[in-house]
């Protein structure tokens, strides 16, 4: 990875921009007025000093659109790496997110076979209630029954019992006579 390096910003208006066609044409001609008034000489030194402002100013422009290209650089690295951290984030919440999700099936599931564990045993306490309600019903009708029949006995008894005191005390009536 690149180290980040501290660059100074060169504006466009630092700059010489490179002549425009009208500037090249005023610059052609004040070439060519020279030309015509000055000696060979003079024109050799003037064409060196246009040269070399024309190199001076490629050379700005290169610098400038290097610094711009660094700059430009820098700020996908630092672009990038903040989109990898958040990436990694991502990928740690959706891990988590997971891990949630993986516990919660378990649980779902064990709660799950504890209800129909638990619903087995009140289908099967309902039918032992059903049963016993039946036998309490049936013992129920037995003991009217039972009740009925003591009651016909009772009394059968009492009018058995009142009979024969009274028939005895018709025979201790007539035994006295």
């Amino acid at each position: 990875m690149l180290e980040p390096q501290t660059l100074t910003e060169v504006s466009d208006d630092e700059l010489n921009l490179p002549a425009s066609d009208e500037e090249d044409n005023a610059l052609a001609a004040a070439k060519k007025d020279l030309h015509v008034m000055g000696t060979e000489g003079e024109m050799n030194e003037d064409k060196d000093e246009v040269q070399a402002s024309d190199t001076q100013v490629n050379g700005v422009m290169v610098l400038s659109l290097l610094d711009k290209i660094i700059g430009a650089v820098d700020q996908i690295q630092q672009t990038q790496s903040g989109l990898e951290t958040r990436q990694q984030e991502m990928e740690r919440t959706v891990t988590s997110i997971q891990g949630e999700l993986t516990k919660l099936s378990k649980n779902h599931s064990t709660t799950s076979n504890s209800v129909n564990k638990m619903m087995e045993k009140v289908r099967k306490v309902s039918i032992n209630v059903k049963t016993v309600r039946a036998t309490l019903e049936k013992q129920g009708g037995q003991i009217k029954k039972l009740e009925n029949n003591e009651a016909e006995l009772l009394k059968s008894f009492f009018s058995s019992s009142l009979w024969k005191a009274h028939s005895c005390d018709f025979c201790l009536d007539t035994q006295t006579f």
